[in-house]
């Protein structure tokens, strides 16, 4: 039986943009769009949203699970400048949130063969 690793959280960042597009990033480059250090031209003059997801172990076979969600928006030059809780209009759907904690837990919860 393969193990989930009880060291500490994982955090995944996620960036959702209008056309469904979903972008992960790693921790450093979540933390240097944030502060400013890097940007990301594609996204300039963009609204898009973003989802933070930790898993977190509760014991040999449970994880916490904890979303966070905000709207970002990037100036000209693809620059985060504002972070702000979202919209109505902005929410993230039911199907991409569960989406991205699909996808950040694919590591930390070992699959198991299915058989026809």
């Amino acid at each position: 039986m393969a193990s989930v690793n009880t060291s500490n959280a994982t955090i995944r960042h996620y960036v959702l943009t209008p056309d469904g597009a979903i972008r992960e990033f790693s921790a450093d480059e979540a933390a240097s769009v944030a502060v400013g250090t890097d940007c990301i031209p594609e996204y300039a003059d963009s609204d898009l949203r973003y989802l933070l997801v930790s898993c977190e172990p509760q014991g040999e076979h449970e994880l916490q699970i904890q979303t966070a969600g905000a709207a970002i928006h990037f100036d000209a030059e693809g620059r985060m400048v504002e972070v702000r809780a979202a919209t109505a209009e902005e929410k993230i759907s039911r199907f991409e949130h569960d989406t991205c904690v699909q996808w950040a837990l694919r590591e930390l919860v070992p699959a198991r063969p299915t058989l026809n």
